[in-house]
């Protein structure tokens, strides 16, 4: 290998941990961190070093993994019924969730095809101990972002078409105190500066795919990181530009 190849292979292995506050990292290109059923995958471990290890126990409700399906990458796919739950709850991946709730999510993620009819990509695993839903497709075609369920604590955006969404992107999700952003590609789709309302249960654990009973569509998703710290924009934007080098998305 050249002294530019590997250059190029190092610009492509971004590691979240050199991001201060990192609380999850879910990588499906790590096959070694995973644990197979056939084709499927029961456990994907957390390699933040936190032990947040995101599991499902259902053999009908487990992820399928594909070695090409992102980019020519690897993924997981989650069908209609399928989750993973982190043992991760709102108390370990948010700072001070009940006094200014302040998450940062990043993932390299897509839908296959879009049915618009309430696309759910993470939330709770149960929402009476603590709300995080986020939707891409609420109801019919409006994003909804909500952190503890209450109106200023959600961010939303209407008319969301197949634009974007069906085909792989890096997709930025977070409450910073009063800041809440939702972000594609690096490029905001809807936000505000105004957000409030905290949270008085924290045991929730955070779920990707299926969550707490709502409806769901095929979703790949490669990468999930989740930070509990107030990262500034600079921090934010390298993140997503470390994803996006990896899974071959443009910015």
């Amino acid at each position: 290998m050249s002294r530019w190849q590997r250059l190029a292979f190092r610009s492509r292995q971004f590691d979240p941990r050199t991001i201060p506050g990192l609380k999850l990292w879910l990588n499906a290109a790590n096959t070694s961190s995973m644990t197979f059923n056939g084709s499927t995958v029961s456990q994907v471990n957390d390699l933040s070093g936190n032990g947040f290890h995101a599991t499902q126990a259902t053999a009908n409700n487990q992820p399928t993994y594909q070695a090409t399906g992102f980019n020519g990458r690897p993924t997981l796919l989650f069908d209609a019924t399928d989750s993973i739950t982190s043992s991760a709850t709102i108390a370990d991946y948010f700072l001070t969730p009940t006094t200014s709730p302040t998450s940062v999510i990043v993932m390299a993620c897509y839908m296959p095809s879009l049915i618009q009819s309430g696309t759910f990509i993470f939330g709770s695993d149960a929402q009476a101990n603590g709300r995080v839903f986020f939707s891409s497709h609420f109801g019919g075609s409006s994003l909804i972002f909500d952190i503890a369920n209450v109106t200023n604590g959600r961010v939303l955006a209407g008319s969301q078409t197949n634009t974007g969404w069906t085909t792989p992107h890096i997709l930025t999700a977070y409450r910073i105190g009063a800041i809440m952003s939702v972000r594609r590609n690096g490029v905001e789709i809807t936000g505000k500066t105004n957000a409030s309302g905290n949270y008085s249960a924290t045991t929730a654990k955070l779920q990707i795919g299926k969550c707490d009973g709502g409806n769901f569509n095929q979703q790949y998703v490669s990468e999930f990181v989740a930070y509990g710290a107030a990262l500034t924009a600079t921090q934010i934007s390298a993140v997503e530009r470390g994803l996006a080098r990896k899974w071959g998305v443009t910015l």
